[in-house]
């Protein structure tokens, strides 16, 4: 019994390093990426699973979706095209930034943003979280 104990505490041992390791590794990714523009060229070339959202090049806001869902997202975010409804015309899903973006937009604040791609896909949430965690955004909510 205490050899399952021992090898159960070095797994997650072993996979939290392997986050650290993965956090460190898009920390990378993220500074090295291009700050893109909030136009539908830039959009439709986005590449990624994990995005970043700046207001005249402050970080405000860190996402994920599915990589083959990010341009869907971005235009909810960036564009406010209308996010998912049930059919009682009830919100389902996250709520987008877009009424933030809208205000900044607004004020006369330009909106970039960035996008890296997290492999396996099935780790994108954690690593968002710790991305959040690290950086803190103000529209960032949950991860802080």
């Amino acid at each position: 019994m205490k050899s399952i104990i021992n090898l159960n505490i070095y797994l997650m041992l072993n996979f939290s390093e392997e986050i650290n390791q993965m956090t460190k590794r898009a920390l990378v990714e993220y500074q090295n990426s291009v700050l893109k523009k909030r136009d539908n060229q830039d959009r439709l070339s986005a590449i990624g699973n994990i995005y970043f959202i700046f207001s005249d090049g402050v970080l405000k806001y860190i996402g994920q979706r599915q990589a083959k869902g990010i341009r869907t997202r971005l235009d909810q975010h960036l564009f406010g095209k209308s996010y998912s409804v049930d059919i009682n015309n009830k919100q389902n899903g996250t709520i987008s930034k877009w009424d933030k973006v809208n205000h900044e937009l607004n004020i006369g604040k330009e909106i970039n943003f960035k996008t890296i791609l997290i492999e396996p896909d099935s780790l994108r949430t954690t690593i968002e979280l710790e991305l959040i965690s690290l950086l803190k955004p103000d529209w960032n909510i949950q991860g802080k």
